[in-house]
């Protein structure tokens, strides 16, 4: 008759399951992941910022750009438009010689009320 040896039933403390914080995936290296993780992204946005800075004051300046030309093309529509009636129009060619230099034809009583 054999004797059958019975195994111990005690794990050795390094198949222990539970938190202890040690080994490869312990809480310390946990947050020395994370703790790189944060770091590197930093480390990203810090260059990043006077990029973006720059990127708004452009975007700004852009916006103005616009802006002024817009108004330009329509002063020069305007000055288009009234030269063309200047060409084309005769009694708009009259009226704009006629007041600002107070031309009167032969024969005309210019009659001024006020200054």
């Amino acid at each position: 008759m054999s004797r059958r040896q019975r195994a111990d039933t005690a794990r050795s403390p390094e198949f222990l399951s539970g938190d202890e914080g040690q080994g490869l995936f312990g809480k310390p290296t946990l947050w020395i992941f994370w703790f790189f993780i944060v770091v590197v992204c930093v480390a990203l946005l810090i260059p990043a910022i006077p990029q973006y800075r720059l990127l708004k004051k452009i975007e700004a300046e852009l916006v103005d750009a616009q802006q002024t030309e817009l108004a330009l093309r329509n002063k020069r529509d305007q000055l288009e438009a009234e030269s063309r009636a200047l060409k084309k129009n005769p009694r708009y060619l009259e009226a704009r010689a006629r007041d600002p230099l107070r031309v009167q034809l032969v024969g005309e009583t210019v009659i001024q009320i006020g200054n």
